[in-house]
This record gives structure tokens, C-alpha cells and sequence, in this order.
């Protein structure tokens, strides 16, 4: 699939509106505020735990890859709506609902919803602004979206930069849970894009690989779980409820064929449960 230019009269219209040192320098000082209200202390196994899980997390740009080959209608997926980010009110809900909208936002680049991308665009910065981190989004997407929405290879490239730089402000600044709920918060949409695009398929040879991808969560679903372990006093018992139902749930796969469609409409419920949670 190949990545179609967005509009650059549109693009640069959008991102010279949100440009501007004063804009900086507010971000700037946001960043800082938001930083001491909510550092918490690292503990050396729990960082552990986190960058092992994220070196073998897929990349939700993986995962699109793989939905780009399969000739499936799109028309079904239903994302985030962007207007649910102004109900986010927590600092925690903020930075799952972070990890659902980057995931949102790239899903519509690689289905080339130009006005889409740029509305998740905006929400996904309001977000990273309100989490004290603006500087962070608009050096990892801002400054190179125009130029970086050409290219599927640069697009991919960005979207990993701006995950990875996102990761190392939060732990930088002992935001170790804020960093966790945002690859959770990723991570829980990317699997429901994946299964709600091929709960009604069975399985044949051109969908194999997402099948693949859904089975292989057994493994990262309990990378997860031995994640949140680690932080459990700080989450919602609902969350940590939820996340172990789902990990005991793909650990009854014992193989990718084993996979049925009411077992995928049952892990979209369980999925969708969980996001709910994540944003309550």
C-alpha cells in the first residue's frame, strides 16, 4: 500500500497555526508543572520489565502493515472519536488516551484519511501539551509531519521516534506509570483494530499474518501483566482486573488455527471493556 501525499496547502496552514516560540515557551513550562505533580519513583526492576516488554512490543505501524495486504472492508473499524479526548480528566486516562490516539492517528495515514490523520493530529498534541510533554510531540511530529506523511518508510520512521521519545521524557522524569499506560493505552487499540477487521474472516492464507499477530499476543499480553505487577498500587484495580482476564484469554489459543470468530468477537468485547476502563 502506498502512502498517498497529504494536502501541503492544508498542512501548512494547520502546523504554522500551531507553531511559534511563545508556544514553546509555554509548552516548555507546562512540562515542568505537570512533572513534579506527578513523578513517582522508579524501581529498577519495573524499568526493566517496561523497556523488555517495548523492544519486543510489534509497533502498531506493524500491525497496519500487515492489514495493509489483506483485502478486507475498512468501513467497520471503529475508532476513537476525537471528541472523547476532551472527557479524558485524569492525568492516567490523558496518557492511555495518548496511546489510543497515535495509534489512531497512524492507522488513518496508512488508510490515507488525510483530514482524519490531521484531526487525530491535533488531538493526540493537545494530549502530549496537557501531559506536560509539547516540546517532546512537536520535536518528534510536528516539525517533520509535512514532510514525513509522503513517505510510508518515513512515516513509520516518526511514528517509532516520537513512541521511543516519548518513553525516554517520562522515565527521564520518573513518569514510569504515565510512560506504561501510554504503550498500554497504544497497545489495547492496536489489537482492536486488528480484531475488529478480522473477527468475521476465517482464516485463509491472505490473513494468516494477522492471525499470526493476534496469537502472538499470548506472549506479549503476559509481558504486560508482569509489567503492571510492578506498578499495581498505582493503577486501577478495574485495569489490573481486565488486563490479566485478556492475558488468561490468549493463553487459550494453543494454536493460530485454534482461533474461531467468536473468539475474536470475544476478545473485541474483552478489548473494548478494557479500553473503557482506560478512560473512565
Amino acid at each position: 500500500m502506498k502512502m498517498k501525499h497529504l494536502s501541503i496547502v492544508a498542512l501548512s496552514l494547520f502546523l504554522w497555526s500551531c507553531g511559534g516560540s511563545e508556544h514553546a515557551d509555554s509548552t516548555h513550562n507546562d512540562s515542568t508543572e505537570v512533572a513534579e505533580e506527578v513523578a513517582e519513583p522508579i524501581d529498577d526492576l519495573a524499568d526493566f520489565k517496561f523497556h523488555t516488554m517495548i523492544a519486543n512490543l510489534p509497533s502498531p505501524l506493524e500491525t497496519f502493515h500487515l492489514i495493509s495486504g489483506v483485502s478486507i472492508a475498512m468501513d467497520g473499524v471503529g475508532l476513537t472519536p476525537t471528541e472523547d479526548s476532551k472527557k479524558l480528566s485524569t492525568t492516567s486516562a490523558k496518557a492511555y488516551g495518548y496511546g489510543i490516539y497515535m495509534t489512531d492517528m497512524g492507522f488513518m495515514a496508512y488508510e490515507h484519511e488525510n483530514q482524519k490523520t490531521l484531526d487525530y493530529y491535533q488531538t493526540c498534541r493537545d494530549l502530549a501539551q496537557s501531559l506536560g510533554a509539547g516540546d517532546v510531540f512537536d520535536q518528534t511530529i510536528s516539525a517533520n509531519f509535512e514532510e514525513n506523511t509522503s513517505s510510508e518508510e518515513k512515516f513509520v520512521r516518526m511514528m517509532d521516534e516520537a513512541f521511543k521519545a516519548m518513553d525516554e521524557y517520562m522515565v527521564g522524569n520518573e513518569r514510569f506509570v504515565n510512560a506504561t499506560e501510554i504503550f498500554v493505552g497504544s497497545w489495547v487499540e492496536t489489537q482492536l483494530i486488528a480484531t475488529s477487521i478480522i473477527k468475521d474472516a476465517p482464516l485463509n492464507e491472505e490473513n494468516k499474518p494477522l492471525y499470526q499477530g493476534i496469537y502472538d499476543q499470548k506472549m506479549h499480553a503476559s509481558n504486560l501483566m508482569n509489567v503492571l505487577g510492578e506498578i499495581e498500587t498505582e493503577l486501577s484495580p478495574a485495569v489490573i482486573k481486565q488486563v490479566e482476564d485478556i492475558m488468561m484469554f490468549y493463553a487459550g489459543f494453543s494454536t493460530v488455527e485454534s482461533i474461531t470468530s467468536k473468539d475474536l468477537h470475544e476478545l473485541e468485547t474483552k478489548l473494548k471493556s478494557l479500553k473503557a476502563a482506560l478512560t473512565a
